[in-house]
C-alpha cells in the first residue's frame, strides 16, 4: 500500500494565493498541503475507498487531554463507540520515536490496530489477548 503513488488521484486541492491546499473529507476544510498532510488525506481516501470505512466513523487530529495537557491523535477510527484503529502519519522517515508516540496513544485508548506511515511505508500491528505477542499486518483491516 504505496500511498504516494499517485497524489492526486483522491485528493481535492485547490491554488490559492501561491500556495496549495488539500480538503478534508472528514473536517471538511481545506489545509495547507505538507507531506504529513497529504500522507493523512491519502490514508483517509484509502481507508475509505479501499477498506470499506465510513467517514463517521474516522476522526482527524482527534484531541484528548492527559495530565491536563492537550493532545492530539492523526487518525482515530471507531467501530460503535470503542477505538479500533489508532494512525500515526509521518512525513519522513520511520523512528523509535514514532513506535513510543504510538503507544503512548495505544495505553489511553487500547485500540485493537495501530498504524504508523509515511505513505511509502506502512506498519500495521496490533496484540493479541495476551498483550504480549504482538501481531503484524499487511494491510490495514477491512471494516467488518
Amino acid at each position: 500500500m504505496n500511498l504516494l503513488e499517485n497524489p492526486g488521484s483522491s485528493v481535492k486541492t485547490m491554488h490559492l494565493n501561491g500556495k496549495v491546499y488539500v480538503c478534508c473529507l472528514i473536517r471538511k476544510k481545506y489545509y495547507i498541503l505538507t507531506k504529513e498532510e497529504l500522507v493523512r488525506q491519502q490514508l483517509i481516501s484509502y481507508l475509505i475507498k479501499n477498506r470499506g470505512y465510513k467517514v463517521k466513523e474516522i476522526y482527524v487530529e482527534f484531541k484528548y487531554y492527559l495530565q491536563n495537557m492537550k493532545k492530539s491523535i492523526d487518525i482515530i477510527v471507531f467501530k460503535k463507540t470503542r477505538p479500533l484503529i489508532l494512525i500515526e502519519c509521518k512525513a519522513s522517515k520511520i523512528s523509535y520515536k514514532d513506535f513510543d508516540q504510538i503507544m503512548k496513544y495505544y495505553l489511553i485508548f487500547k485500540s485493537k490496530y495501530l498504524v504508523i506511515t509515511n505513505g511509502m511505508k506502512n506498519i500495521v500491528f496490533g496484540f493479541q489477548k495476551n498483550a504480549n505477542d504482538i501481531e503484524f499486518f499487511k494491510k490495514i483491516p477491512k471494516n467488518s
